[in-house]
Order: C-alpha cells, then sequence, then structure tokens
C-alpha cells in the first residue's frame, strides 16, 4: 500500500497580477524525477486565476541519503515580462522528516521576496522554469503539463530509491481519509480518465482525488 506525504498549504492574499496572459497558462507543472549529488529531486508549480488576478504554489520534493526528506513551499505572484510568466514568491518554508511516510515538520521559514522565477516557453509546448526553488539546477524542464482546478487534491506517483519506498506526493492532500484516486491523467491523451487502480508502468503517474472541504 502506498504511503502518503502530506501537504497543506496556507490560504494567503495577493497583490496585483496581469491575469490576461496567465490564465492560458493556469495548471499544474511537474518535472521528472532529477538527479542530485546525494539524491534527487521532484519540483512541481500550480498555477491558477481567481477573480481575475493570477498566483501560483511551487513545491519542490527532495531527498538526500545524508538527510532525508524536505519539502519546499513557495507561494507568490504572477506577473508577465514579454511571453514569460514571472513567479514572485511571498511566502516561503521548509518542512522535513527523515522517514518517508511521517508527518513533515516545519523546518524553517525564510524571507524570499527578492527572488523571482522565470517559466517560459523555449519551443511551442516546452515549458521550463530557470531554476528550482532553492537554486540546485538551472533551466529546469517540466515536461508533464496537466488540466487543473485550483485547490483540487493531485499528486504524482513516483518510484523511490533503494532505501525508500516508492510515494505519492503533490498539491492539497489533506484531509483524504485513505480515500481512493477519482481521475488517473492519461499522458497518451492528455486528459483526466476514470480511476481504475494504481499504475504500475515505470514513470510518473498522476492521480486526482475529489476536493473536500479540509483541504
Amino acid at each position: 500500500m502506498h504511503k502518503f506525504l502530506i501537504t497543506g498549504l496556507i490560504p494567503l492574499t495577493f497583490f496585483w497580477t496581469n491575469p490576461n496572459f496567465a490564465k492560458s497558462l493556469d495548471g499544474l507543472y511537474f518535472s521528472e524525477k532529477l538527479a542530485t549529488e546525494n539524491g534527487f529531486l521532484i519540483l512541481g508549480i500550480e498555477i491558477f486565476t481567481e477573480k481575475g488576478k493570477s498566483f501560483y504554489n511551487a513545491q519542490e520534493l527532495r531527498y538526500q541519503k545524508s538527510r532525508g526528506w524536505e519539502e519546499v513551499l513557495f507561494l507568490g505572484k504572477v506577473t508577465t515580462e514579454g511571453q514569460d510568466l514571472i513567479l514572485v514568491p511571498e511566502a516561503c518554508q521548509i518542512r522535513a522528516t527523515d522517514t518517508w511516510g511521517k508527518k513533515m515538520a516545519l523546518l524553517r521559514r525564510f524571507d524570499c521576496d527578492h527572488l523571482e522565477f522565470r517559466l517560459g516557453q523555449p519551443s511551442p509546448g516546452q515549458f521550463s522554469i530557470s531554476e528550482s526553488l532553492l537554486g540546485t539546477m538551472k533551466q529546469v524542464s517540466l515536461p508533464f503539463v496537466l488540466e487543473h482546478s485550483a485547490g483540487s487534491p493531485v499528486a504524482v506517483h513516483f518510484d523511490g530509491l533503494k532505501t525508500a519506498e516508492e510515494g505519492i506526493w503533490g498539491f492539497h492532500l489533506n484531509g483524504l481519509g485513505g480515500k481512493l484516486p477519482e481521475k488517473s491523467w492519461s499522458l497518451s491523451k492528455r486528459s483526466w480518465e476514470p480511476f481504475q487502480g494504481y499504475k504500475t508502468s515505470p514513470g510518473f503517474q498522476f492521480y486526482r482525488w475529489k476536493r473536500s472541504f479540509s483541504n
């Protein structure tokens, strides 16, 4: 049975954005599992528009053999510059645990409003962000782009290392109560389909649950 890493994002109020360009790019963006010197990271970005304003949540799951698991959380506003989206963080924190499946504890909050990340399309339909959240990698490709409703619980299923079990990790997963997903993302059809069991094929799989009031 899969173990779940539960992530709760704190709602914040943001200021001016330019929604016209960003709204067409609302959705979820994920990197592949990217190897680092001592482990790996996975980067996910949620872009959404509410009441004519555009915002984002960014999350980075990090595994290091010597430190265990960390989750970096950024929340902020979206502006534009030319054909790129500029992601400006306004609240940032890191959570951590030494064992997969245990609840992550707040490690620290830090000032981040001096940072910005550029989300662009190097070629049509191909997205990348200027760097990972802690700057470990530059020009991170985001090959997985999912249709998404803001606040819906969505997770990526990934294979772990030999020292860690496979896991499910993602956005707005609080309050699932062990419930099975409602939908699975078809990578070939680029659409959500009824859930018919967890897939065992290699690579990323994506799942969506019904939104609950506890998220």
